[in-house]
């Protein structure tokens, strides 16, 4: 290989870091924002998370992962595990609370989700 082809390449692999770095951090951040909104009885940034997220999944095609990057990975997943939880959680006390207006009776299946009886 000639050396500016190492370069070329180099900086492509640098790039597509760089790439993947700015997804995570837009990521992150859009994750600890939507878990802040929950923990408020305002859930107007709702919409905004979504749309977040539906980014993020559009915008996956240009990530090369490093196996550096594996806790940083973890860590975001068990965030975004605990978001969707939370998320979870206020649907299902929103739904109970509309459910209250008209005598409906919120229910539980064994695995904890939500269902009207």
């Amino acid at each position: 290989m000639v050396p500016e082809e190492v370069n070329a390449s180099r900086s492509a692999a640098d790039r597509l870091e760089d790439c993947t770095n700015a997804w995570l951090d837009r990521v992150e951040a859009s994750v600890e924002q939507a878990h802040a909104m929950l923990l408020t009885p305002v859930r107007s940034g709702v919409p905004h998370f979504t749309g977040e997220m539906e980014w993020a999944w559009r915008e996956r095609s240009c990530l090369a992962v490093k196996p550096v990057m594996t806790p940083r990975l973890a860590a975001l997943r068990a965030r975004l595990d605990l978001v969707r939880s939370m998320l979870r959680q206020a649907a299902a006390l929103e739904q109970a609370h509309e459910q209250s207006k008209t005598d409906c009776v919120l229910g539980y299946t064994p695995t904890g989700l939500e269902r009207a009886l």
